[in-house]
């Protein structure tokens, strides 16, 4: 399974404590920053908008696919569209609104 955890600056990520414990249980966790410039050079990981990240990671295997989307309506809209478009069966696809 994979996590993609996006805020616009780390100091706003909440659960950045608990990332080393769901990569122990298997979650591959993918934090991601909006806002890089806000971080005086102390972010090295990765940048920009998760439906960005998620276009270029692809999905390895849309039929055994599925997501949970949560945050932002305009994110999960263009990830939704991203999975359909790469063969993930709508019903997979769920979000928080």
């Amino acid at each position: 399974a994979r996590l993609y955890f996006g805020c616009p600056p780390p100091a706003d990520m909440p659960y950045l404590t608990k990332f080393r414990e769901w990569e122990t249980n298997g979650i591959e966790v993918v934090p991601v920053i909006s806002r890089p410039e806000e971080c005086e050079g102390e972010w090295t990981g990765r940048t920009g908008y998760v439906q960005n990240l998620v276009e270029e990671d692809g999905v390895a295997i849309p039929r055994n696919t599925g997501a949970l989307l949560c945050g932002v309506k305009g994110m999960a809209e263009s990830i939704k569209d991203l999975l359909t478009t790469a063969g993930v069966f709508e019903s997979r696809v769920m979000t928080n609104f």
